[in-house]
């Protein structure tokens, strides 16, 4: 499929094909590049609503992976070093074309969870972040992880302004994003809160550069 796509990109073949030759070539190059576009929008759930806002806070689970995925956008690198966060101001910046007045990043420990409120009502975006792999493999991580969601569902309304990230795809035993992606919804299923696994909701791996790309992509539209 891939030597037939070449071909029909290239000008000379196409200059000494035959009409009806040429309709032959170019018809599978067209059914390629429309399966590749549906496996596209498939990807992680289907297409994402690109967040708007100046400010941002993320919210979530400890060692869930918040500080990682900020140093990514702000830093365009892996963070290797995972030390745990407190109350941590960051200046404003800009990812690719999207720019961020800054914000504090807070720690995922309980104590934060008081913190939260203030944080969306002072935010034009909220992400909620939380470890995939202990989300189906601890029952208590997993109730913890909901009663979260449940607050940020119920004090952050602006559902195209929210955004929730699974991480640590690979420590799971799922090859498909979307399998994983569909088994933590089948689990939420029942929740008030079900949306925020579903809607808006990208599980990412972010020790690689496009996993964490592609994520973006669908938050932030770039």
């Amino acid at each position: 499929m891939n030597e037939i796509i070449q071909n029909i990109l290239n000008e000379e073949f196409l200059a000494k094909a035959e009409p009806q030759q040429a309709i032959v070539w170019f018809v599978p190059a067209i059914i390629a590049a429309v399966v590749a576009a549906i496996i596209a929008i498939i990807a992680n759930g289907g297409p994402s609503t690109p967040i708007k806002g100046k400010t941002i806070c993320v919210l979530g689970q400890p060692e869930s992976g918040k500080t990682t995925f900020l140093n990514w956008l702000r830093y365009d690198k892996f963070t290797t070093e995972h030390k745990q966060t407190y109350r941590e101001a960051y200046p404003a910046f800009e990812y690719k074309t999207f720019k961020i007045e800054g914000g504090i990043d807070i720690g995922g420990d309980n104590e934060f969870k008081n913190k939260y409120r203030e944080m969306m009502q002072k935010n034009d975006i909220c992400i909620f972040v939380f470890d995939a792999c202990k989300f189906i493999n601890d029952a208590n991580y997993r109730k913890e992880t909901w009663d979260r969601a449940d607050l940020i569902y119920n004090h952050f309304k602006n559902v195209e302004n929210r955004h929730t990230i699974g991480t640590h795809f690979d420590k799971t035993d799922y090859k498909d994003v979307n399998k994983l992606r569909e088994k933590i919804f089948n689990m939420s299923e029942s929740k008030p809160f079900k949306d925020m696994f579903h809607t808006n909701c990208t599980i990412v791996d972010l020790s690689k550069k496009d996993s964490f790309e592609d994520c973006a992509k669908r938050i932030f539209g770039v």
